[in-house]
């Protein structure tokens, strides 16, 4: 299975980094020297992705600047000799056929309206991946979790692919937790529970929103509630749906979760990539030795 598009939401509000997501778009902070949305591109792209389609808040522009050229920085950097930094992000605009869909506020909200407002772009496609722009799985030696995902749907024979990781009993409340169900050598989707009270855990498998989806999709998005509680409509309720009549595989991945949705997780996903770069590796270890040391 090839599959080309991949849609990245990225039109929240970033609520739990405030102060700082009143003008940064929290997809936009760094890990380490890269926003974190550039790292979930270079996963989609390493399984074979060559359109990136961005749903954005009508009122954001970073995320639409890093991914285009800009003359203005280049001519500022050879003026002064340093024409070679500019090498660092000469291509990015070329990395894929980049796509922008502005959310406006008279939108719905809800983590499924990005889905219905990229509808004309994928519905014509075999299947596409649908990704969040806060957090991914990262592996140091450059392995794709968006290829594993496809070589799962291929061999599952699903409609779906939904990706998932393991948490402590500790903070499974705090999460959509899956109730899973076998399936020959798969482990399929049965419902997601969500934020369930202790002891009533169906896995220890929590769902963080990295799906691969067909067209069909789009068929259950066209009925599908608002929820009842919050007027919002939500990914989780469409995946579950989905579920209820066809197979959607649960993939677990290798690499490791980065979450950048809140301050703890974004600080301990920025020392995780720094022990893995060569260029600061020791330094960082060595500093951490010494502080933990006093």
């Amino acid at each position: 299975m090839k599959i080309t598009k991949a849609l990245i939401t990225a039109a929240g509000f970033g609520t739990r980094f405030l102060p700082i997501t009143k003008t940064i778009q929290k997809e936009m902070l760094p890990f380490l020297d890269r926003p974190i949305i550039d790292y979930v591109v270079d996963d989609l792209l390493a399984a074979g992705v060559t359109d990136i389609i961005f749903v954005v808040s009508e009122h954001n522009k970073q995320l639409i600047h890093y991914y285009r050229e800009n003359q203005r920085l280049y001519n500022y950097l050879a003026d002064r000799n340093k024409a070679s930094l500019y090498d660092q992000v000469a291509k990015l605009h070329q990395k894929a056929t980049f796509h922008f869909i502005k959310q406006s506020d008279s939108e719905q909200y809800g983590t499924a309206v990005p889905l219905k407002l990229a509808q004309s772009l994928l519905q014509t496609d075999d299947a596409f991946f649908v990704f969040m722009g806060d957090d991914l799985m990262y592996n140091s030696n450059g392995n794709s979790e968006a290829a594993a995902m496809i070589q799962l749907m291929e061999k599952s024979h699903a409609v779906a692919v939904a990706t998932c990781v393991e948490k402590p009993t500790s903070e499974l409340s705090r999460y959509g937790v899956i109730k899973p169900k076998k399936h020959g050598d798969y482990v399929l989707l049965e419902s997601i529970v969500e934020k369930p009270q202790p002891g009533s855990e169906p896995s220890n498998l929590v769902n963080i929103s990295k799906y691969i989806f067909t067209p069909q999709v789009f068929e259950v998005l066209a009925n599908q509630q608002l929820d009842v509680n919050s007027g919002e409509l939500y990914i989780t309720d469409t995946i579950t749906q989905l579920a209820q009549a066809n197979d959607v595989a649960i993939h677990v991945p290798t690499g490791t979760y980065l979450d950048g949705g809140n301050p703890y997780e974004w600080l301990k996903a920025n020392i995780s990539i720094g022990l893995h770069r060569e260029d600061m590796a020791q330094k960082l270890r060595d500093f951490l030795t010494e502080t933990l040391a006093h």
